[in-house]
Parts: structure tokens; C-alpha cells; sequence
């Protein structure tokens, strides 16, 4: 973690069969989105856009033997950029889609966080190593938000360089949101990623509504991730917005 958290650690969730898809953006087509308390991070110049999907699964609190009930095991499927505040890099999140009702609810009653219902579908085939991911949004008054991604893995897995471009954009740990007038901080901890290159096959329709198609028209800089544990910490109160 960049900063260390204040309290210990409240809930477990294991993350698998990960797709990393960025692509970079000019700063000035991405700034506009970004609530202005944060400062848009830029790699050689460029801004990044992100779409991961993935399995949210074995989700649990700290203490408890068993899984979650009703949030046990779910899809999501995100939309991010990347930020500061107050010097600390973090993740802004614009969407995220899930297929489960209490994990939408619950995310965007308590922080606010823009979860959206939608119909999902993960489909594996291990012999191919091979990954089907399918959403369409059915959260009421959201665009109808598509997307389809096949995905394989195509080398070993390894640690990204620190320095490198893909350390930059994978090496995250925390979200900065907007709360009424309070700018929340949600950490979590992992270990360093092992990323393995990856080819895809992608389809979407409105998923990031607010950029032209031609800033996503590009192949964009893929991974893939087999499974990491990850730990969330209560959100934080970091700081207020000026009225």
C-alpha cells in the first residue's frame, strides 16, 4: 500500500480471470470527467483510460469462517482512470457493473460508489485457457451499456518493472470518490501483481458514453491476471470540498 491504513483490514476477496485493457487518452478529453479536487495522472504525456472485468469471489469479513451470503461470489466489470490527491496516486472509478443487487445497492448507498445492475455471464474453458465475459446493463435510467470480451493469456507470468507503464497503471492501492462534500479514500492491499501479456477480442456499445470512439478505436495495452486476494479497510474521510 502507498500509505498505510488507519484501521486493520474488515473484508477479503479473491479476484479472478482478470482483464487489464488501457488505452491511452489526451489529457485534455479525460480531464473534463474528473471531479476537479483530483489531479489527473499522466504517463509520457498521455492520460489512461481502463475496462477490467473479472470474478469477485470467496467475499467475506474479517472474523467470520464462512463466505458472504447474497454477495458470496459476483461479477463486476470497471471503467477507471488515474489520479492524485493530495499526493497520494489512486483510482477514479467512473462505472462499475456487477450482477449482484446487494453489492450495487450497497455500494452506492454507504459510499456513494456508481455500481450499476447489469445481466452478466463468465464462461471458462480451461483446455483453451480461454475467458467469455458478457454484460449488458439493466440498471434503470443508466444507458443500456454493452460488452463482450474473449481472452486468453499469452506468456508466463511476471512482475511488472517498477518505472515501467504497466508497474504505473497496476501498482494502485486505493480509490478517491466524492461523498456530498467529503472526498472518501477506500485502500486496499494485495501483493505485487504477476501479469501474464494477453490477446482479446472485444465488443462494447456506451460503456464510456463521455469519450469519443476514436480514443478506444485502438488496440489497446492488455493482461491478463489469474487470481489475486485482496484485502479492503474501511473508508477514510481524507478531505472536504470547497463550496
Amino acid at each position: 500500500m502507498t500509505e498505510r491504513a488507519k484501521w486493520p483490514w474488515v473484508a477479503e476477496q479473491r479476484w479472478e480471470d482478470l482483464l487489464f485493457m488501457h488505452w491511452p487518452v489526451p489529457y485534455e478529453a479525460l480531464r473534463p470527467h474528473v471531479p476537479e479536487p483530483f489531479e489527473l495522472e499522466t504517463f509520457n504525456g498521455d492520460a489512461w483510460i481502463s475496462i477490467v472485468p473479472f470474478l469477485g469471489n470467496k467475499n467475506r469479513f474479517r472474523g467470520m469462517p464462512g463466505v458472504l451470503p447474497l454477495v458470496s461470489s459476483f461479477l463486476e466489470l470497471n471503467v477507471r482512470t488515474y489520479i492524485r490527491y493530495k499526493g497520494e496516486p489512486g483510482v477514479y472509478f467512473f462505472s462499475f457493473d456487477a450482477d449482484s443487487n446487494a453489492a450495487v445497492a450497497g455500494a452506492r448507498t454507504v459510499f456513494s460508489l456508481p455500481y450499476m445492475k447489469a445481466k452478466m455471464s463468465m464462461r471458462r474453458n480451461r483446455k483453451e485457457k480461454e475467458v467469455v465475459f458478457h454484460s449488458q446493463r439493466v440498471q434503470k435510467d443508466e444507458p443500456s451499456a454493452r460488452f463482450f470480451a474473449r481472452y486468453r493469456p499469452t506468456s508466463q507470468t511476471s512482475r511488472a518493472r517498477v518505472g515501467s507503464l504497466t508497474h504505473w497503471l497496476a501498482e494502485r492501492y486505493c480509490l478517491f470518490n466524492i461523498k456530498g462534500d467529503k472526498v472518501l479514500k477506500g485502500p486496499i492491499n494485495h501483493s505485487p501483481w504477476e501479469l501474464q501479456e494477453a490477446e482479446a477480442e472485444v465488443e462494447m456499445d456506451d460503456l464510456v458514453p463521455f469519450l469519443s470512439k476514436q480514443y478506444l478505436s485502438e488496440s489497446p495495452l492488455v493482461h491478463y491476471a489469474k487470481s489475486k486476494k485482496v484485502h479492503y479497510y474501511p473508508f477514510e474521510t481524507v478531505g472536504e470540498i470547497q463550496k
